[in-house]
């Protein structure tokens, strides 16, 4: 009895592991379909999005212009210092530009004096230009500074695609197809150019047609030299204005101040308004730091030895020109025998320092005081 009994438990047992083995088989084969499934479903629902949806517009990138950022930024902050009355407008052909005007407020007025500030400044700056407008006031000058624009910059040329760069681009085009497509296309392209040249004429020059059409479209607009013309054409018709406008409110005995960059243009309009008046009188100019301008056609001290006005060079410890280039227009009017031309150097002192200021104001004292008319 006993053996029989053992023997139907063993029977017992046996299925038990082969049901447990089945549904561990079955287990990892019922996720796999179910991820699978899961997979397909997101794919539909992310193609269908992509047909819905637009496609991404790309963002508006603003272009910066610190030119006008940083002159607009002064007359905020005149206006911040309820200052806003030192602004005027001022002409200059088809554009307009702001001036800082100060009148004398010493009661013996001495003439007004036209002050242009360096390279990527504006008419207040800190340096030399703000002292100056706001401390010649005290000593009878009225005072005016105007905005000059930031000269022209040329872009650099477009750089074309070379046949090397086309044929290797095309080459790897090639091999990453699938030969059967690339049969396809190729039938199909024999079959247009045979469509094409049953239609058309052959010309010779029907290649050269699109270029000439591309390039008079990147021509449009200005030249370098015609944007150079420009910039110079401009700087003189604002020193023009603010001597008109100064001349305007009754100022008749100027003098030009020019920092930096810009002497080489206050230089030019002092030898247009000799040339064109044929009298210098009321006129004379004071260089701070004066350096030449690559756009200027003349060096500047080809147009200091032609003028025939009183002219103050002060050379601070911060000029940027070289030694060499001081010296030359020292010995260009010592040639000239221009006795009214005289060279300081302050080594010693910055252009912003109360040293640059009393030798300005005593210079002017000396070679430009005027009298007040009747």
């Amino acid at each position: 009895m006993k053996p029989m009994f053992a023997a139907i438990m063993i029977l017992l047992a046996i299925p038990l592991p082969a049901f447990s083995e089945d549904e561990q088989s079955q287990a990892p084969a019922l996720q796999e379909t179910a991820s699978e499934e899961a997979a397909t479903e997101k794919s539909t629902r992310e193609a269908g999005d992509s047909e819905d949806s637009p496609a991404p517009v790309a963002p508006m990138r603003a272009v910066p212009y610190p030119d006008s950022e940083r002159h607009q930024s002064i007359i905020e902050h005149l206006a911040l210092f309820q200052r806003s009355d030192e602004v005027v407008t001022l002409v200059a052909g088809p554009d307009s530009f702001y001036g800082l005007f100060l009148r004398e407020q010493s009661g013996r007025p001495q003439g007004g004096a036209l002050i242009l500030h360096d390279i990527e400044q504006h008419g207040h700056w800190p340096e030399l230009v703000a002292p100056l407008r706001e401390a010649l006031t005290d000593y009878g000058w009225t005072t005016l500074a105007i905005e000059l624009p930031s000269a022209p910059v040329e872009r650099l040329p477009v750089r074309k695609p070379t046949e090397s760069t086309t044929g290797s681009s095309e080459d790897n085009t090639e091999s990453s197809e699938d030969i059967a497509a690339e049969d396809d296309e190729e039938a199909g392209q024999q079959q247009v150019e045979n469509t094409e040249d049953e239609n058309t004429e052959p010309d010779d020059n029907s290649n050269d047609e699109p270029v000439e059409s591309s390039v008079s479209e990147e021509e449009t607009g200005l030249t370098p030299e015609q944007k150079r013309k420009a910039y110079t054409d401009g700087i003189a018709e604002r020193i023009r204005s603010g001597l008109g406008y100064l001349a305007s409110r009754g100022q008749l005995n100027n003098v030009l101040i020019a920092h930096g960059d810009s002497a080489v243009w206050a230089a030019n309009a002092v030898q247009t308004r000799q040339r064109e008046t044929e009298n210098s009188n009321g006129l004379v100019l004071v260089l701070v730091d004066p350096r030449e301008h690559p756009l200027s056609p003349l060096r500047l001290s080809q147009v200091l030895e032609t003028l025939e006005v009183p002219v103050l060079d002060i050379l601070t410890a911060d000029a940027r020109s070289s030694s060499w280039q001081d010296k030359q227009r020292m010995g260009a009017m010592k040639r000239r025998h221009r006795d009214r031309y005289q060279q300081i150097h302050l080594s010693s002192a910055s252009a912003d320092s109360n040293t640059v200021l009393r030798r300005i104001r005593g210079w002017l004292r000396t070679n430009a005081a005027g009298t007040e008319l009747p």
